[in-house]
């Protein structure tokens, strides 16, 4: 699965839409902009290198990362390593940016806004014990919370 996001009005987004794309509404903020996730074989703005996410379901939780060269390196190395860790799981799909390699993109699918408020939360606690460490330089992290257009 590789995928190009789109950012706008739902007017705007509309228009866009095929059978194999998923719009979005803002789960949590309702002036913020819809999503458009446009499934893309070849020359996607993300490539999808781990995991895969349940379309079945209504709740998504996209998750956007900024990793420095070290950071990334241990994020990869977490992320298919033998070893148990949330990010390696089949209900998570991991998506890499194509012009920029330490950029990614989080995606999972729920069906109770508790279970993204949960996962959010512990996604965050785990970059940060597991990623950042005791650094204090910064990196890009940020979730947002969307359910499907009806």
């Amino acid at each position: 699965m590789n995928i190009t996001l789109k950012l706008g009005t739902y007017n705007f987004l509309k228009s866009q839409l095929t059978t194999a794309d998923t719009l979005l509404k803002p789960l949590f903020h309702a002036n913020a902009d819809h999503l458009l996730i446009k499934r893309l074989s070849t020359f996607a703005q993300y490539r999808s290198i781990n995991g895969v996410y349940d379309p079945q379901k209504n709740l998504y939780s996209l998750t956007y990362l900024k990793l420095n060269p070290d950071q990334a390196k241990l994020f990869e190395d977490k992320l298919f390593g033998t070893h148990q860790y949330s990010f390696n799981s089949n209900a998570t799909a991991t998506l890499q940016k194509r012009e920029s390699p330490r950029e990614y993109l989080i995606i999972r699918t729920f069906t109770e806004t508790s279970q993204i408020k949960a996962w959010q939360l512990m996604l965050q606690e785990e970059i940060q014990k597991q990623i950042q460490g005791t650094t204090e330089e910064d990196f890009g992290f940020f979730s947002k919370a969307y359910s499907l257009v009806d």
